[in-house]
């Protein structure tokens, strides 16, 4: 009488007739439920195929799923060897989870990716199960499908065996081996410092009126083309394509558009770099109050420190030229005309400007330029010297620009009586 199988044989040949019945059914398209489990003497090893982090991503959409260009590698194939002493451990299975559950997905390779032209992993029972082909391998594929970050753990559970792999998951972004991450921004010179234009500003010998217009002039808004840029590790060049960056205006009087005109605006921006590890144009934007506006740069797990900060000069809307008295006479100097820039929110503001008279020669100011006086000091006053009789008025304009040319109202200046 001949000597009965043994249970492991048993089992082996039970998972021989399943993979064989299994490549029958469905043009192949079925999943391996049956085997055996690995025994407590199995042993099993975690092979990747990408060596390095994966990436998460920072968009969803409305279902929770990344939406958009992803960074690579978001994803790995995974390749289980299990053996039972020296040997293919052929039809044994085993256990795959991964902690946190939410860090990576874990789904089954495609048939072409097995000897068997089957998957051999699958979700059986509520878990993901792996059997090993007669090769004694098991292939499957993880992917980060959220903006979860941090360190996972991949483990593989059989009999009272425990086998983990960590799996780092980047931030979607610039991991920190990244160098050279700057923000380029397009017509600011070295000390980051945007000029007034002039354009909106206007002439006034009367009172203040109650509105000056919008800070933000439709079509005549301050903006600098901007990008940026980062080197990527020399170890893993391609990284940087589709990485995000996000910039952020952190002033009110500043703001960020993808478009020159700055129409539509928004506090903050998110740009992708490419495969050259540059960013696509996009626009800073400034109010006409101007003012030091920090932006902050982020990306992944790099930051511009310290924040880009751009001072951008007031936009001036009025020049108030007045003066304080309309008749005097020859002598001595005297305070004559009191000088003021506003911006468009009525206040006063520093700003230098040009003087001179319309006849030198009935009257003389001390200096042909003069910085005129902010909102916390005192307005600016210039004294005039009446030298003959005559009239005569004072032009005032920006420092070396001829318009607007203020005139002031006419001064008469006569002769000292006897």
């Amino acid at each position: 009488m001949s000597a009965l199988p043994s249970r492991r044989g048993s089992a082996k040949l039970q998972a021989l007739s399943i993979l064989a019945m299994a490549a029958v059914a469905a043009g192949g398209a079925s999943c391996i439920h049956r085997g055996y489990p690995l025994g407590r003497s199995g042993n099993v090893e975690i092979r990747t195929d990408v060596a390095g982090a994966l990436f998460a991503t920072d968009t969803l959409d409305a279902s929770g799923n990344p939406s958009g260009p992803r960074q690579t590698p978001n994803a790995t194939g995974v390749t289980l060897a299990m053996t039972e002493g020296s040997q293919a451990a052929f039809g044994a299975f085993v256990q795959v989870r991964v902690e946190p559950s939410e860090a990576l997905t874990l789904t089954s390779a495609t048939d072409e990716e097995t000897s068997t032209g089957l998957p051999t992993c699958s979700l059986v029972d509520g878990s993901f199960r792996c059997m090993a082909t007669e090769q004694g391998a098991a292939r499957f594929h993880l992917a980060s499908p959220s903006d979860w970050s941090g360190d996972a753990k991949l483990v593989v559970t059989w009999a009272d065996q425990t086998k983990d792999l960590t799996i780092h998951i980047n931030p979607a972004g610039l991991p920190s081996a990244a160098t050279n991450f700057t923000m380029i921004v397009g017509g600011v010179d070295d000390i980051d410092h945007v000029l007034a234009t002039f354009l909106p500003l206007q002439c006034t010998i009367g009172p203040l009126p109650d509105d000056l217009g919008s800070k933000w002039r439709k079509g005549q808004i301050r903006s600098r083309q901007t990008y940026v840029r980062a080197t990527p590790p020399s170890a893993a060049p391609s990284i940087v394509a589709n990485a995000p960056v996000i910039v952020e205006a952190l002033g009110s009087e500043a703001a960020l558009s993808l478009t020159e005109d700055c129409e539509t605006r928004q506090t903050r921006v998110r740009v992708l770099l490419d495969a050259t590890g540059q960013s696509s144009a996009f626009f800073l934007c400034f109010s006409d109050i101007g003012g030091t506006i920090p932006f902050s740069v982020t990306s992944g797990e790099k930051s511009i420190e310290p924040n880009r900060a751009i001072v951008v000069d007031p936009e001036p809307r009025l020049l108030r030229v007045v003066t304080l008295t309309s008749q005097i006479t020859v002598g001595f100097p005297v305070d004559l005309f009191e000088i003021s820039a506003y911006d468009a929110n009525r206040r006063r503001i520093a700003m230098p400007v040009d003087l001179h008279m319309g006849d030198d020669q009935v009257l003389s100011i001390p200096a042909a330029s003069v910085a005129l006086a902010d909102e916390e000091n005192l307005a600016t006053i210039v004294q005039a010297g009446a030298l003959m009789p005559g009239v005569t008025a004072l032009h005032v304009s920006p420092r070396l620009l001829a318009m607007p040319d203020c005139v002031s109202p006419a001064v008469t200046v006569t002769a000292t009586p006897l």
